[in-house]
């Protein structure tokens, strides 16, 4: 028993009795550091024994062997015992001293205090985290958007180092192609590796060289190539397109350092290329940096109106973020078209809620996923790492909080808002949530995530669909038959508009998912055969010329896309009957 609590350790072994360790003032420090600034920065005041107790069931789930549990007294049906804060950190490392001198395993006071901070981190809400010194890199070279490495997407699948896709313009471009095996990373065979280990041993030094071995269908010998490492853009808009009707298509995939200024030079791109209209799709765009968000809404929004504020602890807390350019900068206004869905979060929804509040645009799609937390960071001196803790919350311009609503269950919380609502439904989505006013009196809703203004139809994948995605099989097979055959146009702009994936196409296929140990009825082949033709060919186009050209066939293919284009008169109407009024 510590401190009025219970901690059961439960051996699959005998005990290993080990020496507590000495010091523990020392080996909490960041277990200290991390509880000081949850009482000093978090959004909201906490209960600061739940907090504690929360972080000994994190201890518990640091070990691996054996059923280890912590039972607070309150779970033991006994009065919780009121401690101060010198008791509450002695229980901490009484704990840990418990742990060291009778847990069956050796384990480092680091890794103790990483399960403490996590459990203590999972009392509060479900975005604020930890992240260790070399986490705190990774993200820092994701919003960054850019890395050292020789620039492909890849994939390890059953033990074989696939590339995807090479990134146009890096220095796999023109030497790897998609569906290439790599078996050798200087002169080492790479069956089984890891993905960790792949992205150690491909990063490296800008001008490094690295060598590989590739084995391609088509080819009897191995590939030998030599890449230089170069420094890898990382693009948030790695899809811009003209579509039909003059349509500016445009995708976001992350808010990063250079998100804003990327938006900028695609749209400049577009009105050269004829754009009158412009379909912003933030699918799955799970968000990124507050201050990009609110510099991509700025394009569209008039200067001076608000387009997000926060709200954190204090009496005086609250934040404006406002409008600095003319209403889309220096060209002319156009009509909007803003496609959202279940995954997209943060900072996609500040866009797509701005662009709602301010009739400035359609935001069609499904209800976005809810996450309007604000996490400040704050780098820790203990270890390097990095505290990502919830400091504030968003608001839309009309007062509307994004944030659902969340238990300590973290699996429920991100299947809420999706098992409970009807798709084909937009009464489900609206109902019971409050609802604010446009200054055109549209009707927009509160109650979590963005509510579209349209709720578009999604397609359903069958299993059969969901299995092969999963595989890999289509990427796998693509790389077969582009490897066999010379007879492609030269040109993408043809083949988009005029192949077709001939009979002989499709037999192989299946005969390559019989080899592979499928069971494929004929049926399954006639049900699926629009969505095989559209995949297939798109794995061709990625084999053949890399991985915008297999997007935009998909894109040709995308229903809720099609639909939204179908919604332009929508957005022409409001855009006409838009007051400007700033808020």
């Amino acid at each position: 028993m510590i401190g009025g609590r219970f901690l059961f350790l439960f051996y699959v072994l005998s005990v290993s009795w080990v020496g507590a360790a000495s010091a523990w003032d020392s080996d909490l420090r960041l277990v200290l550091e991390v509880r000081d600034k949850i009482h000093r920065e978090y959004v909201a005041k906490v209960d600061s024994l739940r907090v504690i107790d929360a972080g000994l069931d994190g201890l518990v789930t640091a070990l691996d062997a054996g059923d280890n549990l912590y039972r607070s007294p309150s779970e033991l049906g006994l009065e919780p015992r009121s401690l101060d804060d010198r008791a509450q950190v002695g229980l901490l490392a009484e704990a840990l001293q418990e742990v060291q001198g009778q847990y069956l395993l050796s384990v480092s006071p680091d890794s103790l205090q990483r399960g403490v901070v996590r459990g203590m981190l999972s009392a509060l809400d479900p975005h604020s985290n930890y992240l260790s010194a070399a986490e705190y890199v990774d993200m820092a070279e994701t919003y960054r958007g850019d890395f050292e490495g020789i620039g492909i997407y890849f994939e390890v699948r059953r033990g074989r180092l696939l590339v995807i896709a090479p990134i146009v313009g890096s220095p796999s471009y023109g030497k790897l192609r998609a569906g290439d095996h790599i078996v050798e990373i200087e002169g080492v065979p790479t069956d089984g590796i890891s993905t960790e280990e792949v992205i150690e041993k491909l990063r490296g030094p800008r001008g490094s060289p690295v060598r590989l071995g590739v084995s391609r269908q088509g080819r009897d010998a191995l590939l030998d190539f030599v890449v230089r490492r170069e420094r890898i853009k990382l693009k948030s808009l790695p899809y811009v397109f003209m579509l039909a009707g003059n349509t500016g298509y445009v995708r976001i995939v992350r808010f990063a350092e250079t998100t804003a200024a990327e938006l900028g030079r695609a749209l400049a791109a577009l009105r050269l290329q004829g754009m009158k209209r412009l379909l912003l799709d933030l699918r799955d765009n799970g968000g990124g940096l507050l201050q990009q968000a609110v510099e991509v809404a700025d394009y569209f929004v008039d200067s001076g109106s608000l387009i997000v504020y926060t709200e954190g602890r204090g009496f005086d807390s609250r934040h404006e973020y406002r409008a600095r350019r003319p209403f889309w900068g220096e060209g002319e206004p156009l009509p909007l078209v803003v496609l959202i869905d279940h995954g997209s979060a943060s900072a996609s929804e500040i866009v797509a809620g701005a662009v709602q509040d301010l009739d400035l645009g359609l935001v069609t799609g499904q209800t976005s996923f809810g996450k309007g937390l604000v996490q400040g960071q704050f780098p820790l001196r203990s270890n390097g790492g990095l505290l990502l803790l919830t400091v504030a919350r968003y608001y839309t311009p009309l007062g509307r909080l994004i944030q659902r609503p969340y238990t300590d269950d973290i699996q429920a919380y991100i299947k809420a808002g999706v098992d409970d609502v009807d798709p084909n439904s937009i009464d489900s989505l609206r109902a019971g949530k409050e609802i604010f006013y446009t200054a055109s009196s549209r009707a927009v809703y509160g109650g979590g995530g963005i509510t579209p203004d349209v709720l578009l139809r999604v397609e359903e994948y069958s299993d059969f669909a969901i299995d092969l995605f999963s595989s890999g099989a289509i990427a796998d097979f693509s790389g077969i038959w582009v490897g066999g055959r010379g007879d492609w146009p030269q040109d993408f702009a043809e083949y988009r508009t005029g192949y077709e994936v001939p009979e002989e196409g499709f037999a192989d296929f299946a005969a390559f998912l019989r080899d592979e140990g499928w069971e494929v009825g004929a049926e399954d082949f006639a049900a699926h055969r629009d969505f095989l033709h559209r995949e297939l060919k798109a794995g061709f186009a990625r084999v053949l010329w890399g991985d915008e050209q297999y997007y935009r066939v998909r894109l040709d293919g995308d229903g809720e896309v099609e639909q939204s284009l179908g919604l332009f008169g929508e957005a022409s109407a409001l855009l006409a009957r838009r007051t400007g009024t700033g808020y």
